[in-house]
């Protein structure tokens, strides 16, 4: 069982990339913090966004374990490559466990009020936490946890360019998302990070079975 559960760690990045992606259209269905009072209120009676907003963040939380089972096969590999005290590998580690706690955190930040009207029937109605609790979320994933990310991204890249574990290509690749994770907190870069993850997720996907069937 442990056997296959490294066997097919790769598919993490990739089932993380789709959670997210289908979380991010759930978890965004509130409104604006400069839209009018009359939307908020709307909002507040609204269980279908809450629902959707729920399961938004529940999205988010399982993205963020498959991406946890991804990172340590990554961490893995990168260790072995670079060799004690393995500082670089360590690193990259703890940014990536540091980027799932953020985001699990701001998804549960994001769907606060949502999850507290309909499993506690709170009665919100103070529309300020409404415009604030989704942008304190959204700060957390991007701000933290972009920054987060792009160290993961580049330590990641510096041991492939170094040690020749992981292709140049897909170095450089990192290098590039590095630089445009800079920016995540503007939601956009963050595509970048998605991308990177699919690209080595592939990679390594591709390495598995070639190793498999030269063991063959």
């Amino acid at each position: 069982m442990i056997n296959q559960l490294e066997r097919w760690a790769p598919l993490g990045g990739i089932i993380f990339v789709v959670l997210l992606v289908i979380g991010v259209g759930l978890i965004g269905d509130h409104p604006d913090p400069d839209e009018p009072n009359q939307n908020i209120s709307d909002y507040l009676g609204d269980s279908g966004a809450h629902t959707r907003n729920i399961i938004g963040a529940y999205l988010w939380a399982v993205a963020g374990i498959a991406f946890l089972w991804f990172l340590t096969y990554l961490r893995g590999i990168l260790r072995a490559a670079e060799g004690a005290p393995g500082t670089l590998s360590n690193l990259g580690f703890a940014s990536g466990l540091a980027f799932t706690v953020l985001l699990m955190a701001g998804g549960a930040t994001i769907a606060a009020v949502a999850g507290a009207i309909e499993f506690r029937d709170a009665p919100i109605t103070d529309q300020d936490l409404v415009r604030t609790l989704p942008q304190m979320g959204y700060a957390m994933v991007l701000l933290g946890g972009g920054f987060a990310a792009l160290v993961l991204v580049l330590t990641t890249s510096i041991i492939g360019l170094q040690t020749g574990v992981l292709p140049s290509w897909l170095a450089w690749l990192g290098v590039a998302a590095a630089i445009i994770l800079l920016l995540a907190v503007f939601f956009l870069p963050m595509v970048a990070l998605l991308i990177w993850v699919l690209a080595v997720s592939g990679v390594l996907l591709t390495r598995r079975e070639q190793t498999t069937i030269a063991a063959a």
